[in-house]
């Protein structure tokens, strides 16, 4: 726990009882991908802080790929829960790599020809920084938020999934490193959308699928939304004899969440 702040013992519980719900403290993820589907209106904060928090105990490398939210935002998101990114990366522990800023810095020089050799650019950055982090770190988790971002960079379908299988090469060819990939999704898109055809293109070729989506009933003060597990590889819900699919509903606060099964209410 040495690179974990001195936080309240109940965000460790929080924490780990997230990870636990989802398996990750159970199975090694080495060499798998995973994905997060996170509805609009609701927020997977929650599972990835649970995902980092678990990645930090078990003293992993994490390399953040930042499409959506910036290096500041999950650096307030991890001071609620006890770790300080801003140290961590002092420390090699992370590395943040930010597409965004890498397009704004070549704006003026970005055309046709030019799209596809920014996105192939962004390919060698992640794998070379895994290959550093490597050096250092019994594993290395690879988080990309907000992956859906790809097609603003004027990718196509067709090269979105190219690069998806760039990525899996890499994580196969180095068996101690994690893919995870946050998508969001718009409900009440279009079926035939470029993201949404993405993001069910990508649950079929994920180990681990979790989303969150809003209730269908609207706002309440007592859940927040609900949380679906999907595993998607038979050996290990076997072993732990889990379900294909479980589903949870979920209530957040500032510092808290709590995992509820359906109907009850006390944390699982």
């Amino acid at each position: 726990m040495s690179f974990l702040g001195n936080n309240k013992y109940v965000n460790y519980i929080i924490m780990d009882s997230v990870s636990n719900i989802l398996g990750i403290d159970k199975v090694n993820m080495n060499g798998k991908l995973i994905l997060i589907e996170e509805q609009h209106d609701s927020n997977a904060n929650f599972l990835l802080n649970s995902v980092i928090f678990n990645a930090l105990k078990n003293n992993y490398g994490i390399c953040f790929v930042l499409f959506h939210n910036t290096m500041n935002h999950y650096h307030n998101m991890g001071m609620k829960f006890g770790y300080n990114l801003t140290l961590l990366k002092e420390k090699d522990k992370i590395t943040i790599i930010e597409p965004l800023k890498m397009i704004a810095c070549n704006m003026e020089y970005i055309y046709e020809p030019t799209k596809n050799c920014i996105i192939n650019d962004i390919f060698i950055i992640i794998k070379n920084e895994c290959e550093k982090m490597m050096q250092s770190n019994e594993s290395v988790l690879i988080i990309m938020d907000d992956l859906n971002h790809i097609f603003n960079f004027g990718a196509n379908l067709k090269e979105a999934m190219y690069y998806i299988r760039y990525l899996r090469s890499l994580i196969e060819q180095y068996n101690t490193v994690q893919l995870y990939i946050l998508t969001h999704i718009y409900k009440d898109e279009l079926k035939n959308s470029l993201s949404n055809i993405f993001a069910q293109t990508l649950k079929y070729i994920a180990h681990l699928f979790i989303k969150i989506e809003p209730l269908e009933t609207g706002y309440s003060s007592d859940i927040s939304g609900n949380l679906i597990i999907n595993w998607r590889i038979d050996n290990i819900r076997i072993k732990y004899n889990w379900p294909q699919i479980s589903k949870y509903t979920y209530k957040l606060s500032d510092r808290q969440v709590q995992i509820y099964t359906p109907g009850t209410s006390t944390l699982s």
